[in-house]
């Protein structure tokens, strides 16, 4: 898995229950990935992979050929700022592998970014480092990884000041962001409006997902 010619930079933003956590677990389980690790804080995707909680513990896992490995970084928000710079440090020096971010906005700012996550997002293509995001507040999040992207998914979100962000990055006009939306129907099945990007490819436009919940 060798991407040092290719960018792949991602981003899925939406508000919690949008619709992001859906993509983001569609496209893992179509690339599947033989080595993967992610910034798990809300342990959601323990499913995938072992979970640690120390970083002694990550960069032992990351020594194998093959791993899946959740890092939890514990219940304290300010202890993530010090765990992220190390995470971060430790899957660089690992290359060659899938690595997810959930809540970017946890860990960055507009106007910072970690020395160690700023090295990943700028030169983990020749590290072989395919790089996922999630993060429901883009305005509260790394401003120089969102003008890198390579592809950009958007749901629905609550804030005035994240449509704007996203308007602006996906260059269409701010009613059509401010028109995506997720609605629940009493059938069962859940309609997810969003708008994706592909800053490769050129593939643009609005996209409709149907899920019927399982009885």
């Amino acid at each position: 898995m060798d991407n040092s010619n290719r960018p792949d930079l991602r981003a899925y933003i939406g508000a919690t229950g949008s619709g992001k956590g859906v993509s983001i677990r569609e496209h893992l389980d179509k690339l599947k990935p033989p080595r993967r690790v992610f910034w798990d804080p809300l342990g959601e995707y323990g499913h995938y992979g072992k979970t640690v909680t120390t970083i002694k513990a990550l960069c032992e896992a990351l020594k194998a050929d093959k791993f899946a490995v959740c890092f939890w970084p514990g219940p304290n928000a300010q202890e993530f700022a010090g765990k992220f710079d190390l995470f971060c440090r430790a899957v660089f020096s690992a290359g060659n592998c899938f690595v997810h971010i959930e809540e970017l906005n946890d860990v960055t700012t507009p106007t910072h970014a970690p020395p160690a996550w700023r090295r990943i997002s700028k030169q983990g293509r020749h590290q072989g480092l395919s790089v996922c995001v999630g993060t429901q507040r883009p305005a509260d999040c790394d401003k120089a990884f969102l003008s890198g992207v390579t592809y950009v998914r958007v749901f629905t979100m609550r804030f005035k000041k994240d449509k704007q962000v996203m308007a602006e990055l996906l260059e269409i006009p701010y009613s059509e962001v401010q028109d995506l939306y997720t609605v629940e129907k009493d059938n069962g099945t859940t309609v997810i409006n969003c708008y994706e990007r592909d800053f490769r490819t050129g593939q643009r436009g609005p996209k409709t997902i149907t899920l019927t919940r399982k009885k």
